[in-house]
Formats: C-alpha cells, structure tokens, sequence
C-alpha cells in the first residue's frame, strides 16, 4: 500500500468521528454508503490556484487536477468499499483543453476514474446538443437529468435519463439528475431542449424511484447552493443532495484561517417537510476540492448517521511552490494544519499524469492556431485597442441574459495586438486570469458610484488619465469636476440611439469577476461604505463563461479586427 493511501485510509478512520447523528443501536441494521463528489470543474485537468493565509503570510498553491483526483479516489476506494463518484455537471466550457477537445478529454478521465454518475449543468450546453451528445455516447457513466424534455429530433433524445439505479453491496441507490433552468438564457441548449420545473419533476423522479422499493435517493442538481436548500425542504423523499452551479465552498470555521471562505458546514443538514434529514453537500469549483460524505442508513433508508469532508487536493510537486507554500505544506504533513484533514496532499495517478501529458502536448500546436486578424494596431488607451472589442464580446454573450452594458477594467487587458494575425495565445495573454462574466442587476446611480470609484483609484494609483473599456454605454468624464463628480452625460444603447441613464432605474450590466468583486475599486456606495457591485446587486449570475473564451469565440466570427469608430468615452481635462 502506497504512502498516499495509507494517509487517505487514517483520514477515513478520523472523519469516522468528526460527526454522528442518531446512531442506532443495531449495527447489523446499518448500511453505510460513501459518497464523493465534483463539480463545476469547467476543463481544468491541470491543478488550479488557490490563495491561502498561514502564519500571517499571504501565498499561493496549486489544487487538484485530474491525475491527483484520481490518485486521491484510489486511496480512497481502499478505505470505502461501498464508494459512489459523482459529478454535478458544468465539465464544460473554462480553459484551453476545452477549447481543444470539446470534453472529450474530461469523459476520457472520468471514465478512467469510475464516474458511476454525473448530471448536466448548463454549460454541457455551451457548443449545442450535439457536442453534448458526442461527450455523452463517450461516457461509461448515464448522465441524468430529471427536468429535461429533450424533443425526438434532437441529438441529445434518448441519451438522458431522469435517473438512474446504481447497486451497491444488495441495496439500490436512486439518483436523480437536476438542471438549472437558467439554462436557455446562459448557453446554448437550442429548442429541442426544454427545462421544466426543477421542484415537480424532482418530485416526480423521486416518487418513481420509491415505486420500484428504492428507499435510498440522491439527488444529483446543478441548481445552486441555495435551491438545493430549498428542495431539500420541499421535494419528500431525498435522502442526499449533491449539488453544483453556485461553485460553493462548504466547510467548518477552521478553513477562515487558511483565508478561505465557506459558505455552510459540510455537510449542511436540512430537515424535510416529514422531519426526516436530508444531507446538502457540494465541493466549490475547478476539482480543488473532493468531497467525501459517509452515511449510514437503516432498512428502510432513514438517515442514522453521517459524517464527512470536504478534502482540498495538494499536489505532492507543486510547480513554483513560494517558501510561505513550502512551510504550509509541512505543516499539512505534520498535521498542524487546523482545518487537517480538509488539506490532503496527494500524489498523482501516474496512468492519468500520462493521460494528461497526452493531450496536452497537442496544445501547443493549437495555441499558435490563428483566429483573426488585426488590420491595424490595436494598442491600448480609452475608445481603442483591444478592450473595447472584449466588452463588445462580453455584451455579445450576455445579451440573452439582459445585459445591456459591459465594463472591463484596463488592467485585466494586459498586452496591445499589433497589426496581423492574432492566435489562441495571444488571447490567452491579453486576458490570463480565466475571469468569468458576471451578469448583475444595478441601478444607474449605483454604476455612476462604480465608475467614479475606480476613475479615482487610477488617479491615486497612476496620475494618468483613466482608462476604462465599456459596451452599450457612453459617458463624458471631466476631470476639471471634483471627486465623486465626475461622469456626467451617462447613456445607455438601444436599438437606435443613445438614451440617458437613470439613477433610479435597474440595469443589467456583464463585468468580469475580477470587477465584479470590486477589484480596481470598482465599487459603489451603499449607505456610508463602498461594497462590490456583487454585494450591491439585486441579483447576479456567474455565466461561468471565461473572458478570454468569449472574446475567442468573437473575434472568430469578426474575422477582422480594427480600432471602434465610435466614442464611448470622452474626457474633458
């Protein structure tokens, strides 16, 4: 037995304790069940960044990646005989692999690693039902989504199921998939597919399941954190959700002195309209996170007992690991970590590392593959250069959404395109950060506060004039004006013209999540304090679309790139 699942084996043994509830007196009565569980992993096979805190130092390091994931469940599945893997969809749609391989490279490791089930998100839905189809006809695994009406002409009829029946140890496991029904508006689904209600059809699969004796349901949703709370509460019959789509971090306090930020406890109890106990898991985004939930249940499928884990994977050879992430390593392996066993240091699969080398050796051909071309400089400066013609991609992509303005901050466009062809790693370069889009809902003043917010952070910063790349919008920003006063003349497009914006009137805007959360302070005034746009929203979507995805897909369709025409931003000095 390797190092790594020994470890795996000892974390088994103190997870055993961490939570109890109800325990029966019969222990030949007990069936346990273990559960682990991804999500929103959006095509990153390679570890992803995570910033933490220790010992007063900020640093940060690599987390998951599908060959450590995959080395993690073979220590895992040593420890837990009666183990399901479960996705909860958006495999789709966030870095270059999937831009490259369409998920074909994701089906091929989740089939590697045993998936048993996973659910759709609305990403699986980004390149239309018949790139899903493809992905699907790969998988070992069903993919199941109870709120589907896929029409018979579609690619996609008979693929999806609205749950599927897994036997495990002489028990049967219901699960029942969920797909948000913000789908239509967010990707590309098409009119084949129809989204019904998530509540009633769940309802419906659940009453089926329990038709045919199976006493035992999970609920596989790609609905959000909070939804699933709520079902947990409305829908009879759920023993277990494992949900996916709000990219939640659930965990106990101890994790907020590592810097990060759970949401919940892991899991998070709720109690059914019958008192029974339903289980609310899901395991935050990227594969950084691999949860693990233990239950134990009596004959007649009631909850007695639980406990679990969400589990951070540490790749044992980090890339560029900082001394502040050499010393929080050590301290992970010698178990001073608080939050242990949350952090688990790992080592990767060496048939999935050889998997990942595999496909990513093609990437380096496809990143020089040219997408368009510049037919002048595109040099960087307020109404030119490259950042106008990301917002108009932004705006593009979230029109269906409502969005009627798009924002970008200048720094988050990090190079100039000179005149030429223009690559896939060009635009990886002009936008590294993989930020997705954010859709939210503010008033005109509260994006006026926004504006003048960060116009002053670049005055205090730079002492040049402000840069900020906007679409759908015009503003006039006179600098002779005093803090606070600045933008005046605020209108937003319409299908002909230009209208004022007004104060007190809602507006759907698309920003990228770097600005969303307030960074270059982007952030407008709520009462006597500045919060970011997305404290400020009277609703926001995560799209989960990545900026430079989108302007990929953009400028594919433009073909040719030139300076705007137009003049979206006039400064008065």
């Amino acid at each position: 037995m390797n190092t790594t699942s020994k470890r795996l084996m000892l974390i088994a043994a103190v997870l055993f304790g961490l939570l109890m509830y109800g325990v029966s007196d019969s222990a030949d009565e007990i069936y346990n069940l273990s559960i682990a569980h991804l999500n929103d992993t959006h095509g990153h096979l390679e570890p992803s960044a995570v910033s933490l805190t220790d010992n007063g130092h900020s640093f940060t390091v690599l987390a998951g990646g599908f060959p450590w994931i995959a080395g993690a469940l073979s220590g895992i599945r040593e420890s837990h005989p009666n183990l399901l893997f479960l996705h909860a969809g958006d495999v789709f749609t966030g870095t270059v692999f999937f831009s490259k391989y369409h998920g074909l490279a994701d089906v091929d490791f989740l089939n590697a690693m045993h998936l048993d089930a996973m659910t759709t998100g609305n990403h699986e839905f980004d390149k239309g039902p018949s790139v899903l189809a493809e992905f699907i006809r790969k998988a070992s695994f069903p993919v199941v989504s109870a709120n589907l009406d896929i029409a018979t002409d579609s690619p996609l009829n008979g693929l999806i199921k609205p749950y599927t029946i897994i036997e495990k140890n002489g028990r049967k496991i219901g699960i029942v998939g969920l797909t948000t029904t913000e789908t239509p508006s967010i990707s590309k689904p098409g009119k084949t597919v129809k989204f019904g209600d998530i509540a009633q059809s769940a309802q419906k699969a659940v009453s089926a399941l329990t038709s045919q004796g199976v006493n035992i349901i999970i609920l596989l949703s790609h609905v959000g954190y909070d939804v699933d709370l709520a079902l947990a509460r409305a829908v009879s019959g759920i023993d277990v959700i494992v949900g996916g789509h709000s990219h939640t971090l659930l965990g106990d306090d101890s994790l907020r002195q590592t810097g990060l930020h759970p949401i919940g406890p892991y899991p998070t109890e709720v109690r059914a309209a019958d008192n029974s106990t339903v289980l609310v898991v899901t395991s935050w985004e990227f594969g950084k996170v691999l949860g693990l939930l233990d239950v134990d249940f009596d004959d007649n499928g009631r909850i007695v007992s639980y406990r679990g884990e969400p589990m951070i994977i540490l790749p044992d050879t980090p890339a560029n690991k900082p001394p502040e992430a050499a010393q929080f390593y050590e301290s992970v392996m010698n178990g001073h970590i608080a939050s242990t066993p949350a952090f688990q240091i790992v080592k990767a699969d060496m048939q999935a590392q050889l998997k990942l080398d595999n496909y990513t050796a093609p990437i380096k051909g496809f990143m020089s593959e040219t997408v368009a071309y510049a037919l002048e400089a595109l040099t960087r400066a307020n109404n030119q250069g490259p950042g106008p013609i990301i917002t108009d991609s932004m705006l593009a992509k979230t029109a269906a959404s409502g969005a009627v303005a798009a924002f970008m901050n200048a720094g988050g466009v990090r190079i100039d395109l000179p005149k030429g062809a223009i690559s896939i790693a060009d635009a990886y370069s002009l936008m590294p950060f993989n930020n997705t889009i954010y859709v939210l809902k503010l008033k005109g003043c509260q994006i006026k506060d926004a504006i003048e917010s960060t116009i002053e952070f670049q005055l205090s910063k730079m002492k040049n004039p402000p840069v900020i790349y906007v679409s759908g919008l015009r503003l006039t920003l006179d600098m002779s004006r005093p803090k606070g006063q600045r933008v005046t003349g605020m209108e937003v497009k319409t299908a002909k013209t230009y209208v004022p914006v007004k104060p007190d009137s809602f507006y759907k805007i698309a920003l990228s999540e770097y600005i969303a959360k307030g960074g270059d302070k982007f952030m407008p005034a709520q009462g006597t304090v500045a919060v970011s746009p997305l404290q400020a929203a009277s609703s926001s979507i995560d799209t989960g679309f990545v900026d430079s995805e989108v302007f990929i897909d953009y400028i594919k369709t433009l073909k040719n790139l030139k300076n705007p025409v137009d003049k979206r931003i006039r400064i008065i000095q």
